[in-house]
């Protein structure tokens, strides 16, 4: 974490006053995810992204883990300032928001050799569907629907177990990110074949309650994806720089 947190320091000429501490904001994020949060080290693309931006706006970022489907209950209470993985699609009046800082690359997977082909959500009725926590919620009016036609489904934190019940023909899909895949399939000592459908959507915000910290943070986004250190950070954690949000910004702006 170190080398994304100096050099965009370094970057963004952030100076504080001789011996002053920068000031504290309480972040509300899930819990572990890895490759984007990883309990175990205290690391993770995500946890390794919010802190060098809040480094950048001037803030010391201090982070709080709970379920997804918490973190915005917490946040209404008052005692915490900023709350991830907010979707494009709220808009709470009381409350002020980021540019989108993460994308989440939801994909239906199937085995290669299986009889499924997924060409739209349709095509999982009647089967047995596994999923992240929080999907019925994230995913929209028409995954829901197709939810009510599967044989069976469930949603689950432990996304290692989504893998592995796959891979043993206990599920005929799992839904999950795409960096997510990755990461466990690199556990693996050979890697199976899959067939992927791509689900729309995907990119994430911060909401806060003070419009200075969303400005302030905003302002350090616009910065990161100019450079460098935002590629190689994705580079170090997934197969791929995948996090293209410029275009997601722009059109939350319109």
């Amino acid at each position: 974490m170190r080398s994304l947190y100096f050099g965009l320091c370094l970057v963004f000429a952030i100076s504080y006053p001789a011996l002053a501490e920068p000031p504290r904001v309480q972040v509300l994020v899930g819990l572990h995810k890895p490759p984007y949060i990883d309990l175990t080290s205290g690391s993770g693309y995500e946890l390794e992204l919010l802190t060098a931006l809040f480094a950048a706006a001037g803030m010391r970022a201090e982070f709080t883990h709970v379920p997804n489907g918490r973190l915005l209950p917490l946040f209404k209470s008052g005692a915490f300032d900023a709350v991830t993985l907010q979707p494009m699609h709220s808009t709470l009046p009381e409350y002020f928001y980021s540019c989108p800082y993460i994308h989440y690359q939801n994909v239906v997977t199937t085995l290669a050799d299986g009889k499924l082909d997924i060409q739209s959500l349709a095509d999982l009725a009647r089967q047995r569907v596994i999923a992240f926590q929080t999907a019925e919620q994230v995913l929209g009016e028409e995954f829901r629907w197709a939810v009510t036609q599967m044989m069976d489904y469930s949603e689950t934190v432990d996304q290692q177990a989504q893998v592995d019940m796959l891979l043993r023909g206990r599920a005929d899909a799992i839904i999950l990110d795409r960096n997510i895949l990755g990461h466990h399939l690199d556990a693996l000592a050979a890697e199976p074949a899959l067939k992927l459908f791509n689900l729309p959507g995907g990119f994430y915000r911060l909401a806060f309650h003070r419009p200075e910290l969303a400005a302030a943070f905003g302002e350090a986004q616009q910065h990161l994806w100019q450079q460098p250190a935002f590629t190689e950070l994705q580079l170090r954690y997934f197969r791929q720089a995948n996090q293209n949000l410029q275009p997601a910004c722009d059109q939350q702006r319109r």
